[in-house]
């Protein structure tokens, strides 16, 4: 594998990461139900993206831009979890 190729797959490994690494919701009901749904949507358009990637161009520099547009379609609209000691969002 050349370089060129292990940084596009590293970079689709990035755009995964990213998508998926959500941070923790507060702890009010409402939170905690929409950070399942997020984190359940963006898995599967990672999963989709993945999957059409693979069938069609084979190229994870497309699959990692086309997951990138997803995550700015699907942001981060509950509050996140802060722990009130420090006021630190983990």
């Amino acid at each position: 594998m050349s370089e060129r190729t292990e940084a596009a797959h590293a970079d689709l490994l990035n755009a995964i990461a990213e998508a998926l690494n959500l941070p923790l919701p507060s702890i009010a009901a409402a939170d905690e139900r929409d950070y399942h749904r997020l984190l359940e949507r963006r898995a599967l358009a990672v999963r989709i993206t993945l999957e059409a990637n693979r069938a069609v161009s084979r190229d994870p520099r497309l699959a990692a831009d086309a997951i990138r547009i997803r995550i700015a379609e699907e942001p981060v609209t509950y509050t996140p979890w802060k722990d009130e000691r420090d006021g630190d969002a983990r």
